[in-house]
């Protein structure tokens, strides 16, 4: 991907973020030719930049799914380009989720050149490659979390070169073999990253640990597989015993009965609105609301339903709800520093679900579904699953309440399930156009990388 393309979208990715409140994160294009950057300060760009990226990719998933509806008086594209119309993308809808991303990318690659990396010692050169790599590994699978089956570009080593947009099957080929470089890396480095990580990183388990980075890159690696595994394309069947392997590992230390404390283990983002940072949590957002089909969906005793609050919103376009979830809530200020979870096991626990399903365990993927569904829910365990199709429904339901406003989980696993169709838009309460709704269940290759490739955006192998 060449750089002139990344800084042409520069112009979209300010605008998503004016949109989205991300905070601002330095790149290290920016650095002044000739300075001396020390490890600390580019390792805390680029960990910046990956927090900023995320203001974006929290929220269009859920409004894909039926979730989330944003119905804002003075931006209606929030409404209009998901029920009415796909995402335009020259706007700051289709370009979201691209240039943050490779602004991230190619600055791990110029780290690991940098001086600075290559004079530390081998054991923390490891770590840090092994650290920078599981980060570099999280940005494609949010790219292609977005971009599904439109593809995304492999970034090579050259940023002068126009590296290919490949497709989903490949770069989540290339992303599981870098997951496998980056824990050799990290098996190989020191106890910790030779760099000061922020304070979310320690917040439910120490991630500056390498230990711990372990479990985060295979449970990432397991999430690639489930991804290869289920891919309705390009399914990769040897994919799912693949993901159990890796997630097997990353859960080895689950307790039983399973609590809440390990449910929310993981890296975690950590906001301050003050100044000099001014980096607030993004999901607060006066319309941002959940639809109706949402809060009428739940499971009587649902404990998640308590995080529902009435709210009131314009309508746009036709569309409107009346309730919110509580961590929107843009009257309560505390939330401008809540912390959001960059991966929890939580999510690992319903990705192996998906493996055992696919492998034809119903009674582990059962146990798996139980674990969030009793602790989270509050719910009665199910007893032992006897069809996969009750299996992916129970499990679809719990993506749906545990991670709302947290990314597109949910959206992902209908899509590789085939069931995000009209049938499913056009139960009650969700907001839909009928048989001319546009389904949009990922975001276009952005306009200005098309023009950059006089319109060749086909994926390649």
């Amino acid at each position: 991907m060449k750089k002139y393309i990344a800084a042409a979208l520069t112009s979209t990715l300010v605008l998503a973020g004016a949109c989205q409140d991300n905070p601002a994160a330095p790149s290290r294009d920016n650095v002044v030719a000739g300075s001396q950057q020390t490890l600390q300060s580019l390792a805390t760009g680029i960990i910046a930049q990956d927090r900023a990226n995320y203001g974006g990719y929290l929220l269009w998933g859920g409004i894909m799914a039926r979730d989330a509806i944003v119905p804002t008086a003075n931006e209606s594209r929030f409404v209009t380009e998901f029920y009415v119309t796909p995402p335009d993308p020259s706007d700051f809808i289709g370009g979201s989720q691209w240039t943050g991303y490779y602004q991230l990318l190619r600055a791990s690659q110029l780290l690991l050149k940098d001086k600075a990396f290559t004079s530390l010692s081998a054991a923390d050169q490891g770590a840090a490659r092994g650290f920078i790599r599981t980060l570099d590994a999280l940005s494609y699978i949010r790219l292609i979390d977005y971009r599904d089956q439109n593809g995304v570009v492999i970034q090579g080593p050259d940023a002068t070169v126009q590296d290919p947009i490949r497709t989903k099957a490949s770069v989540l080929a290339y992303t599981s073999a870098l997951l496998d470089s980056a824990l050799v890396d990290l098996k190989a480095g020191s106890s910790t990253v030779p760099f000061t990580l922020p304070s979310g990183y320690s917040l439910h388990g120490d991630y500056s640990q390498t230990a711990n980075l372990i479990l985060l890159n295979r449970g990432l690696k397991g999430r690639v597989e489930v991804m290869r595994a289920l891919d309705p394309v390009a399914p990769n069947a040897a994919s799912a015993a693949a993901a159990l392997t890796a997630l097997n590992i990353a859960l080895a230390g689950a307790p039983s009965p399973m609590t809440e404390a390990y449910l929310n283990a993981g890296p975690w983002y950590q906001y301050n609105p003050s100044s000099p940072e001014s980096a607030a949590n993004p999901q607060q957002g006066s319309s941002s609301l959940v639809t109706d089909n949402f809060v009428n969906s739940f499971m009587p005793g649902d404990i998640r339903a308590a995080n529902v609050i009435p709210a009131s919103a314009p309508t746009v376009a036709g569309f409107t709800a009346s309730h919110r979830l509580k961590l929107t809530d843009p009257n309560n200020a505390a939330l401008q520093s809540s912390p959001i979870p960059i991966v929890r096991n939580a999510e690992l626990i319903l990705l192996r679900a998906q493996a055992e399903i696919a492998t034809g365990d119903l009674a582990g993927a059962t146990n798996d579904i139980n674990a969030v569904h009793t602790v989270e829910g509050g719910l009665p365990a199910y007893s032992t699953f006897t069809t996969a199709s009750d299996a992916i429904n129970a499990l679809l339901y719990e993506l749906r309440y545990t991670f709302t406003y947290f990314g597109p989980q949910h959206i992902v696993a209908l899509r590789e399930y085939n069931m995000f169709n009209l049938a499913y838009v056009t139960q009650a309460g969700m907001p839909n156009k009928g048989a001319a709704d546009p389904l949009v269940s990922s975001l276009p290759i952005t306009r200005n990388e098309t023009n950059a490739r006089n319109g060749n955006i086909t994926p390649v192998p």
